[in-house]
């Protein structure tokens, strides 16, 4: 009798041990919901460099904020210097509208390329986002559990995760774009968000200044819960980094790749100091930095060049519960 309830325990016990592996793959490959931008639209807004398939080092997906092209944030900075350490790279090219419209629908992109990458290179991706950017990133990996298991890291820079109070500045008369509603800390979209941690598997870095003028109060706008929240000022003290700042910053580049180039997120304990010493990152094209990060005009005539609404959008059903 006692080695009879020994056999079947046993087998209850090797039962669930087969039984596990496969419920949690297929809870890791759980799509979803659908996607509602075309196929096309999105693909014809994801550029690759031509070693996606064959790159020896893991592939970065660099994801620009509002107003910003990837050219504009991207081209002199981290995807120069990515490419010329190795990494092959992808950028979504320019956010609908300027990034003034529905976050829940722009994320989309991300969720494409994420998934269009991993399949090409046959592995993980990281991902980076500037601004509004690792918002996208961020609501990407959280809504989408088939994500998890493509993605090594999620780096934000100046990323308003638990939201910021220019949204409420900017929507002071009740009337803005669509994505500034999304912004302030009490909007729908981002309790939604923070409402619980990312799904394990990819290591989460958020990073912030305690000088940024537009992504404020710090340090509490940038952070998530269940991430690794550092400011640049933990690394650097006394550093003064602008919102823009924080794309060619060289203290915050030493976090990104610390992140990057190591297991785990971010660690202040590793990271060099040595970008403590300069303002850019070494590799940065100047003149072109120069050009990229002056866009004061541009965010101008998004704001006015848009659909102004009177009320946040409202959250998909997958994010009221999610």
């Amino acid at each position: 009798m006692q080695i009879r309830r020994f056999s079947l325990l046993l087998a209850a016990v090797l039962g669930f041990a087969t039984l596990g592996p496969v419920a949690q793959a297929s809870a890791a490959a759980d799509p979803g919901p659908a996607l509602e931008t075309p196929v096309a639209t999105l693909a014809a807004n994801l550029e690759c460099s031509a070693d996606l398939a064959d790159s020896a080092k893991t592939p970065v997906l660099l994801t620009p904020g509002t107003t910003e092209s990837a050219d504009q944030a991207y081209s002199w900075g981290y995807r120069k210097v990515l490419r010329e350490q190795g990494h092959a790279v992808c950028v979504i090219k320019d956010l609908p509208a300027s990034g003034t419209t529905d976050m829940q629908v722009t994320a989309e992109y991300v969720v494409y390329a994420i998934r269009h990458m991993s399949e090409v290179s046959g592995g993980k991706v990281s991902v980076v986002g500037h601004s509004q950017g690792g918002l996208l990133n961020a609501w990407a990996l959280r809504f989408w559990p088939d994500l998890a298991g493509k993605v090594d890291d999620i780096v934000g820079l100046a990323t308003p995760h638990s939201g910021g109070l220019f949204g409420d500045i900017a929507c002071v008369v009740r009337l803005c774009p669509d994505s500034a509603w999304q912004f302030r800390p009490s909007s729908r979209f981002i309790q939604a968000l923070i409402r619980q941690p990312l799904a394990e598997g990819p290591d989460f870095t958020s990073i912030g200044s305690d000088t940024d003028e537009v992504i404020f109060p710090a340090p509490g706008a940038t952070r998530f819960p269940g991430a690794t929240n550092v400011q640049v000022q933990d690394l650097c003290p006394g550093r003064l980094t602008g919102h823009m700042g924080q794309l060619y910053d060289a203290g915050v580049h030493s976090l990104v790749m610390d992140a990057l180039n190591h297991d785990g997120p971010a660690d202040l304990r590793r990271a060099s100091k040595d970008g403590c010493s300069r303002w850019w990152f070494e590799g940065v094209d100047e003149a072109k930095m120069a050009a990229g990060v002056l866009i004061v005009a541009d965010v101008l005539k998004s704001f006015l060049d848009v659909k102004w609404v009177g009320q946040e959008p409202a959250l998909k059903g997958y994010a009221v519960d999610g």
